[in-house]
């Protein structure tokens, strides 16, 4: 048994991405609670699952996966665990995008509190109904209707399942798309006041909420990516083991890793290619007085509007008003910027 250049490729680059998957879990659960912790935390469970599921196959089998690969369950077992982590690490996403542009919108960021066990229910729920019912649907198939290829094992394309995965993906790319322009387009607003103001507290808040939107892009981006090759080879669908798509959408399965770290893996960096917007590790929010920039503060219900610290991150939307060019205004906004220099980074 040896192991082809290809498969050395895909091993390694698949190690790194959950081992970058486990630095951001870890770093998550250390962090204090804040806007879209738990939805960020099973994101990150359905990823490092999607691709730890893929490497038993190809790291028993090398480049005899193809021959070799139903001599044990172990193809089996890895494609159905495969499956199961699919959706949620599609969906999941979409309901960021959501509570992203809810929380814009409305101006508050209990929305994920109030969804959370709806939304994760359900999320698993269907998941687990699906695959349940498309195993049920596969037994007189043979192998349960798993092909292989030269890096893992996956489900055949009959007009079926491409249909059954091809359609709800588009749609998801559609609908998130939708909502992270209207996202996008009021941070664009909040941008531009805050890029004149240079508000440091509206850095950090805003700085947050770039973050999230970046992502929803990216998502929007790799689902894209992951439909071009199953359209592309559509009309040669059962020819899995020589068709060059299949093995473009084999690697598509090692980026989530690498997406999500991209994003929010750094610590202070919010957006590589927005001046003026940094991130600070939620838990240590910095707050202008109200009176100064004439910001909305979206908080917590339950929480206090005049509470500086609490348990639960706010997105601070910056307004321009009549009074933005008030001397009082820009005297409070360079106080609390030399109050902060020593405590966060220049702005300039």
């Amino acid at each position: 048994m040896k192991y082809p250049l290809v498969a050395i490729f895909y091993i390694l680059i698949q190690l790194i991405s959950i081992i970058l998957l486990i630095i951001l879990i870890y770093s998550l659960l250390k962090s204090e609670p804040h806007f879209m912790k738990w939805t960020l935390f099973q994101l990150f469970i359905s990823a490092i699952g999607n691709g730890i599921s893929a490497l038993p196959p190809i790291i028993m089998y090398g480049d005899q996966l193809i021959e070799r690969a139903f001599e044990t369950p172990v193809c089996l077992i890895s494609n159905k665990i495969s499956a199961f982590t699919l959706y949620p690490m599609q969906y999941f996403p979409l309901f960021i995008a959501f509570y992203l542009w809810y929380a814009l919108n409305k101006r508050k960021t209990d929305i994920e509190k109030r969804c959370f066990i709806w939304v994760s229910t359900s999320v698993w729920a269907f998941s687990l109904i699906y695959n349940t019912i498309d195993t049920l649907m596969s037994m007189k198939e043979k192998n349960l209707g798993i092909v292989v290829t030269i890096l893992h094992c996956k489900r055949s394309q009959d007009r079926s399942t491409f249909y059954t995965y091809t359609v709800p993906t588009s749609m998801l790319a559609l609908i998130t798309f939708m909502l992270t322009c209207h996202s996008s387009f009021i941070l664009y607003k909040q941008w531009k006041f805050h890029s004149v103001c240079k508000n440091i507290a509206t850095a950090v808040t805003l700085g947050r909420a770039v973050r999230l939107n970046i992502f929803c892009f990216s998502y929007i981006i790799f689902l894209t990516l992951t439909l071009i090759p199953k359209i592309i080879s559509y009309p040669n669908v059962d020819d899995s083991k020589s068709n060059p798509a299949f093995l473009v959408s084999s690697f598509m399965g090692i980026l989530p890793g690498f997406l999500l770290f991209l994003v929010f893996g750094k610590k202070k960096q919010a957006a590589l290619f927005l001046p003026f917007c940094y991130y600070v590790p939620p838990g240590k929010p910095l707050r202008s007085p109200p009176e100064c920039d004439g910001s909305i503060h979206m908080e917590e219900e339950g929480s206090s509007s005049s509470t500086f610290q609490d348990d639960h991150e706010s997105i601070q939307l910056e307004i321009r008003n009549d009074d933005d060019s008030h001397p009082s205004c820009r005297a409070c906004q360079l106080e609390l910027m030399s109050k902060t220099n020593n405590a966060s980074p220049s702005l300039s």
